[in-house]
């Protein structure tokens, strides 16, 4: 019975992936800075945790490691806002999260069946985070300069678009965070009930994303170790942020993270 047992050598390459100590490094950085962001701290941590992941697994790789990671960090998030919530934007964003998804999914089928399909997703990451990056930076110009302050009421079909475009991002890259921030903010609504509306919507477009994956393959067991192998980062991450949140101002955390977002975006852009 003994000789039939995995040695611990053959245990581990089963499995974990073979990583280097800098790519370790890395994917743990990547995990603490969506933990960061959960916690309220750094907002725009996000941007750089998927390219970061991205150079450091590969992106195809990347995409069901950073969707366990986000799932985790979703699940610590939620808890805190279980009845906060605006029940007109989850309405308005959640059938177009599904047919977002379902593009996606298309999409991710395409670069999958492309001999250097890996290459370019990455740059595919990489250009949306360098455009995102653009966007945030573009936005907080404006607010500086006292841009509008009246709130915008969305229409239907302007809370259905937004929604498929940030569940088609978000399965292609895991990039809609900021294009539903953008979305949200100019509304104006009470602090715990705008956190709690964007939690929401993506954990549950994080949990629909589960299957298309799944139906693509995307799903090994070295990916899944990795990504449980990854869930101490993400609770020191959200700890850390926690911390950080009631001591500090995120201003100059969230401006070095934007500057190091754009460089990893521009490293996957030319494909280095």
């Amino acid at each position: 019975m003994l000789g039939s047992l995995l040695t611990m050598k053959e245990w581990r390459i089963v499995m974990l992936p073979e990583l280097t100590s800098w790519q370790w490094a890395g994917a743990a950085v990547a995990a603490g800075m969506v933990g960061l962001s959960k916690a309220g701290f750094g907002a725009g941590a996000g941007l750089l945790a998927v390219p970061l992941m991205a150079v450091v697994l590969g992106p195809i790789n990347m995409l069901p490691v950073m969707l366990f990671v986000l799932i985790i960090g979703d699940v610590f998030s939620i808890v805190h806002y279980v009845k906060k919530h605006d029940t007109r934007n989850l309405a308005l964003l959640i059938p177009g999260l599904l047919v977002g998804v379902w593009g996606g999914y298309s999409a991710l089928a395409w670069f999958q069946a492309l001999p250097n399909g890996d290459l370019w997703l990455g740059r595919i990451i990489g250009g949306l985070a360098v455009a995102l990056v653009a966007v945030q930076l573009q936005r907080f110009r404006r607010e500086r300069a006292g841009g509008v302050t009246t709130s915008y009421r969305p229409r239907a079909w302007h809370g259905v678009g937004l929604g498929a475009t940030a569940g088609f991002t978000s399965t292609l890259a895991h990039a809609g965070g900021p294009l539903v921030l953008l979305y949200m903010l100019p509304q104006n609504l009470e602090k715990q009930v705008f956190v709690g509306t964007i939690i929401k919507y993506f954990f549950l477009g994080n949990v629909i994303k589960l299957v298309p994956y799944y139906q693509r393959g995307l799903f090994t067991m070295p990916r899944l170790s990795l990504a449980a192998a990854l869930l101490p980062a993400v609770v020191l991450g959200t700890l850390v942020g926690v911390f950080l949140n009631r001591r500090f101002s995120d201003r100059a955390f969230r401006g070095v993270v934007y500057v190091l977002a754009a460089c990893v975006g521009v490293f996957l852009l030319l494909g280095w």
